[in-house]
């Protein structure tokens, strides 16, 4: 793979319809480790009378669920195995650019100032949770070109995202109790 070709790109896989208003939500999935779009949110049907299912995707799936939303995938050279002649990145420099295609998207799309603050919901599988992870922590500097991403960041979905034995691992135990008490707190409220 040649070094120009390896880039991270945003794609949009829903177009939010208007009637149901503007969209509030923006949903980012980054994929692993040895995965590539649009296989790693698609369901794979063994029967084929029925069709495969991309679940960011489908009509039926989330975007069904949520009328309001723009759902984007984040898709980056994830191949186990690079090219000899390929310079390889670092962790940082994946969540560095992932930076910067979200902030790209933004502006690109922007029709207005809330735009740029819509709130994010991110979907992150495996290695692509860690680079998620390094890309929130370089944009909480308040001199960051990025702080406005991570302070729109509002909830982070995890799927077989590998913390231990990283700089991450604390904040993966923080997480864990965090989603434990949100649900307890809520039924109290809702008791009163």
């Amino acid at each position: 793979m040649a070094e120009q070709s390896r880039c991270v790109v945003l794609n949009q896989v829903n177009i939010a319809n208007s009637r149901d208003g503007k969209p509030d939500v923006d949903i980012i999935a980054v994929h692993g480790l040895d995965t590539k779009l649009p296989e790693t949110w698609t369901w794979l049907s063994k029967d084929l009378n029925r069709p495969d299912v991309n679940w960011l995707g489908d009509p039926n799936m989330l975007p069904g669920k949520m009328k309001r939303v723009r759902i984007f995938t984040c898709d980056w050279p994830a191949d186990l195995f690079q090219d000899a002649d390929s310079i390889p990145w670092t962790v940082k420099e994946f969540a560095r650019r992932l930076l910067a295609g979200i902030q790209n998207m933004r502006l690109n799309l922007a029709t207005d100032d809330q735009d740029r603050e819509r709130p994010i919901i991110f979907i992150a599988s495996c290695l692509g949770g860690i680079m998620l992870m390094e890309a929130l922590t370089m944009a909480d500097n308040p001199q960051s070109d990025y702080i406005f991403i991570r302070k729109a960041t509002r909830d982070i979905i995890f799927l077989a995202t590998p913390f231990r034995g990283t700089a991450f691992q604390d904040i993966a135990t923080w997480v864990d109790r965090a989603g434990t008490f949100q649900p307890a707190r809520r039924r109290q409220e809702t008791d009163r």
